[in-house]
């Protein structure tokens, strides 16, 4: 066994890999290709002669000596973490972390980006994607965190935060142009729906079941219902991403069932389209979590209330 310390970013990708028990969720986490994160983790292990994770039918698996390694460094490294990003945004009061999910970030956040940099140039603003949520607890890096929430979280931020509504969720099913042409009834496009692929994403994947559900009970007509109910919900190919699903359905592979605000750029563009009426509300929203105080308290207000300004622009659009 040696004795130095291990190689930095082997670490974080075994953290991460070990967290999700996925190359890939955990090449989504740091920025890198899933090869990345292989690669490293293979070297920390050759470095520490010992196998951390291993590849199964089913995904990969801590091994024993994985699991104690895992739960062992991960709360040391966090805390390096979060001890930088404090220390480098204390001389910085300018300077601004914001944590959101990988996607939100692609889709809804870049495409917005220029507008808050036109206004306020002189706020650096870094963005951490992760799949999990920020623990403000053991976290003190972060100052903003977009996170899915139900509506009674509102009311119960964790300590020293505040937490406010930004988005209300509305599920739709997306599909490239020309997918339901010549159908002219509500029931011709949802009989068509059965005979095509239903595409799945892996952060919703019972979501095309909770769709078909409530638009059954909404009112239609006893013949729609019954349509809506032959359409089998467990069939057709499951993407990692939201992202990726979106773009299977964009490129003709079959119809897609996500978050509209999230599809919205193809949407906009024309690439995707809604080919039913019915929407489906959703319990939870994404909400907006700051960190009181700090020394960029400013930078950090200033970021709250664009984000908030952007969803009221998105919501007067429709």
């Amino acid at each position: 066994m040696p004795d130095d310390l291990p190689p930095l970013n082997g670490l974080r990708s075994f953290v991460q890999a070990g967290q999700e028990l996925s190359f890939s969720r955990a090449a989504q986490r740091l920025g890198v290709t899933a090869g990345a994160v292989s690669r490293l983790v293979r070297k920390l292990e050759e470095h520490l002669g010992v196998r951390l994770l291993e590849r199964t039918a089913h995904g990969l698996v801590l091994t024993p000596q994985g699991e104690l390694y895992l739960r062992d460094v991960s709360g040391p490294l966090t805390a390096v973490e979060a001890a930088t990003r404090r220390l480098v945004g204390s001389r910085n009061p300018n300077r601004i972390v914001v944590a959101c999910y990988p996607t939100f970030a692609a889709r809804w956040l870049l495409p917005r980006w220029s507008r808050f940099f036109d206004r306020h140039p002189e706020i650096d603003v870094q963005i951490a994607t992760s799949l999990t949520d920020v623990d403000f607890h053991r976290d003190d890096g972060t100052d903003i965190a977009i996170r899915l929430g139900a509506e009674a979280d509102l009311a119960a931020p964790p300590a020293g935060t505040v937490c406010e509504k930004l988005l209300d969720i509305e599920i739709v099913a997306v599909s490239a142009p020309g997918v339901f042409d010549g159908c002219r009834s509500e029931l011709q496009r949802v009989e068509r729906l059965a005979r095509q692929v239903l595409i799945h994403s892996r952060p919703l994947p019972a979501e095309w079941r909770q769709w078909l559900d409530a638009f059954a009970r909404s009112p239609v007509s006893p013949a729609l219902a019954r349509a809506l109910q032959a359409v089998d919900p467990g069939r057709g190919p499951e993407f990692e991403t939201l992202n990726l699903s979106f773009q299977a359905a964009a490129e003709g592979i079959g119809v897609a069932i996500g978050m509209r605000a999230l599809a919205e750029p193809e949407i906009a563009e024309g690439s995707l389209v809604c080919p039913f009426t019915f929407r489906r509300r959703s319990g939870r929203g994404f909400h907006v979590v700051t960190r009181r105080g700090g020394a960029n308290g400013r930078a950090v207000d200033l970021y709250r209330r664009w984000l908030t300004e952007e969803a009221r622009r998105d919501v007067g659009k429709r």
